[in-house]
C-alpha cells in the first residue's frame, strides 16, 4: 500500500511538469512535514530514520491535497479488493465443483477407467510438466520465473480517471503503467496461489464426494472398453496407482482382478471400497499434495512481496527527494569523455547536469 502511494504521487509530479495540479508550495509543505513526522515515528519507534519511511510520509500528505481538491481520485489510491475476493473465491467455487464431478458417472459404480478421475490426473501432469519447462528456461535465460505472467500482460487507467481533469487523467494513466511493472510480481504470486490451492481442493472436493457417497451407497467396481483389452487397463492401473500403493502400503490387485471386473453386474460389492481407496489415495499423491506445496511456496512469496515490494529509490526522482536528508548517500557519476577534452565550463556543466537528476549532494 505504501509503495502504491508513492508510486502515484511520482507518476503525478513527473507528468505536472508546468505545474497545474500540486504546486510548488504543495510540494514544499509536503516535504517538510514530511521530514517532521519520519523524525517522530522513528523516535517513537526507536528505528533509524530512512529514505523510505521519508517518501512514504510524503506521499501521505500529498495524497491528502490531492484528495480535497479531486474526490474523485479515492478510487485509484485504493487497491482494487476484486482482484483479492476472486483469489479467495476461486478456491471456494473449485472445491463444490469438484464435489460435484463424479455425481456426472454412474452413482453406484467405480469406474476403474473414470474419464473425470483420470483427467484431473493427466490436467495436473501436464501443468507440472509446463512449470517445469518454464522453470528451466528461466534458470537458462536468467529471466524471473513467472509462469503466470499471461494474466497481467496489459494495464488499463484506474477507474474514475474520465471524472478527472486532463493532466491529472494523464498521470494516472502513468501511474498505472508504473504500478503495473512494479506490482506484477505479487500479482502472478497471488495468482499462482489462487491456482494451486483452487487445484487441490477440486480434487479434494471429488475424493470427498467419492468417499461421503460410498457411506450411504453400494458401489460396485467394473470397466469397460471398445478399444482396450484387460492386459492393457491392467499395465495402466498398475502404473497409475503403483505409487500410491507403495506409499501407503495399499493391497494391490492381479490382471485377474481386472479381468473379473469387467462386467460390473456379476463383480463383487465388496470390491466397490478397494477401487475407492486406490483412487483417493492417487489424487492425494499426485495432485493435493503437490499443489499444497506448490500454493505453500507461492503465498510465502506473496507474503514477502506484500510485506516488502521491492522499490528502486536510486532512481532520479527519488534521488531528487532525498538528496537533503540527514545520511542521504552521496550518488557518485562517473563519466568518460570519448574523443573528447572537457574544460572549466564543461565539467561545471555535468556537475549541475548529475545535481539536477540525482540531487544537491550529487558527485561527478
Amino acid at each position: 500500500h505504501e509503495a502504491r502511494q508513492v508510486t502515484l504521487v511520482r507518476a503525478v509530479e513527473e507528468a505536472d511538469t508546468e505545474p497545474h495540479i500540486l504546486s510548488a508550495d504543495d510540494r514544499l509543505y509536503a516535504t517538510r512535514s514530511a521530514v517532521e513526522l519520519a523524525r517522530w515515528q522513528s523516535a517513537d519507534t526507536k528505528e533509524a530514520f530512512t529514505p523510505s519511511l521519508f517518501l512514504q510520509k510524503r506521499a501521505e500528505q500529498l495524497l491528502l491535497k490531492l484528495g480535497e481538491r479531486h474526490p474523485a481520485l479515492s478510487r485509484v489510491t485504493s487497491p482494487f479488493a476484486w482482484r483479492l475476493w476472486l483469489a479467495a473465491a476461486l478456491p471456494l467455487v473449485a472445491l463444490l465443483t469438484g464435489v460435484m464431478v463424479d455425481r456426472v458417472t454412474n452413482p453406484h459404480r467405480v469406474d476403474l477407467l473414470s474419464a473425470p478421475l483420470l483427467l484431473i490426473l493427466l490436467w495436473n501432469l501436464v501443468v507440472y510438466l509446463w512449470l517445469l519447462v518454464w522453470g528451466v528456461t528461466a534458470w537458462v535465460q536468467k529471466t524471473p520465473y513467472r509462469p503466470w505472467r499471461w494474466a497481467w500482460r496489459g494495464h488499463t487507467p484506474p477507474p474514475g480517471t474520465l471524472k478527472l481533469p486532463p493532466p491529472l487523467a494523464q498521470a494516472m494513466a502513468q501511474f498505472a503503467a508504473q504500478w503495473w511493472r512494479l506490482s506484477a510480481p505479487l500479482m502472478q504470486a497471488t495468482l499462482a496461489r489462487a491456482i494451486h490451492l483452487s487445484a487441490a481442493l477440486f480434487a479434494l472436493g471429488a475424493i470427498g464426494s467419492l468417499v461421503l457417497r460410498g457411506l450411504f451407497t453400494q458401489y460396485r467396481a467394473g470397466w469397460e472398453s471398445t478399444f482396450l483389452n484387460a492386459e492393457q487397463v491392467y499395465a495402466l492401473l498398475d502404473w497409475l496407482f503403483a505409487p500410491a500403493m507403495a506409499l501407503f502400503s495399499l493391497p494391490g490387485f492381479s490382471l485377474n482382478d481386472v479381468q473379473a471386473l469387467r462386467n460390473t453386474a456379476s463383480a463383487s460389492p465388496d470390491t466397490g471400497a478397494q477401487w475407492v481407496v486406490l483412487y483417493s489415495a492417487t489424487l492425494t499423491l499426485w495432485v493435493v499434495l503437490p499443489r499444497l506445496a506448490l500454493a505453500a511456496m507461492a503465498w510465502g512469496k506473496e507474503h514477502r512481496l506484500r510485506q516488502h515490494l521491492p522499490l528502486d529509490l536510486n532512481q532520479p526522482y527519488f534521488r531528487q527527494l532525498t538528496a537533503g536528508l540527514d545520511g542521504a548517500a552521496t550518488a557518485w557519476v562517473q563519466v568518460f569523455p570519448y574523443s573528447f577534452a572537457l574544460n572549466g565550463a564543461h565539467q561545471q556543466g555535468l556537475v549541475k547536469m548529475a545535481q539536477s537528476l540525482w540531487g544537491d549532494n550529487a558527485q561527478v
